[in-house]
């Protein structure tokens, strides 16, 4: 019988690292928008600027999109490349650098109320949690294409990542939505 204790391997660190990251962003979100009625999550803070119902089709959208990133094909990369975890989840924080959305997750009416998209976020993230806790694989090994070209070629673990940490970002975003002159005059 061994004395050593028991330590957990880097695999299953990063994989505690992604659960948290992945609930704390859905979490953060689902806050955002608890108690937005139907009209209040259509305006919009300025003309060039998302509503509350467009921000969440968003996330939805794009959510859908990345799970399909790690789901689907993936290149094999070396492990120990490049790793950029802090910097993507200080991303889900900082709201100073404006990015524009990738052409296939831009908001377009796929949801006709607020709690269509937020259900379709929920029922993603959900097949998301999962993928991650039943997962053995290590994640850092193989690469995906992320669709925004900001991003790029992004290992498979930090796509994850991204996911959590969007999420984040945009609950940020529907609050400052909701803080704005014109929802606070004309949702109540």
């Amino acid at each position: 019988m061994s004395t050593v204790p028991a330590t957990k391997s880097s695999t299953e660190i990063d994989k505690a690292r992604l659960l948290e990251a992945l609930r704390k962003g859905g979490d953060a979100f689902l806050c955002s928008v608890a108690g937005v009625g139907e009209a209040a999550c259509r305006l919009r803070p300025a003309e060039n600027r998302w509503s509350v119902l467009e921000c969440a089709e968003h996330v939805a959208v794009a959510e859908e999109v990345m799970l399909g990133l790690v789901t689907g094909e993936r290149k094999a990369r070396d492990p120990e490349g490049p790793k950029r975890d802090d910097r993507i989840l200080r991303s889900g924080t900082d709201r100073s650098t404006r990015f524009d959305a990738s052409d296939q997750s831009q908001p377009r009416g796929r949801f006709s109320t607020l709690a269509e998209a937020v259900a379709h976020f929920q029922a993603v993230r959900q097949r998301t949690l999962r993928l991650v806790e039943q997962t053995g694989d290590d994640l850092r090994a193989t690469e995906v294409k992320h669709p925004h070209h900001v991003v790029g070629v992004i290992s498979t673990y930090e796509c994850l990542l991204l996911m959590g940490s969007h999420a984040q970002r945009h609950a940020l975003q529907i609050q400052e939505v909701k803080n704005s002159p014109a929802y606070r005059t004309s949702a109540h």
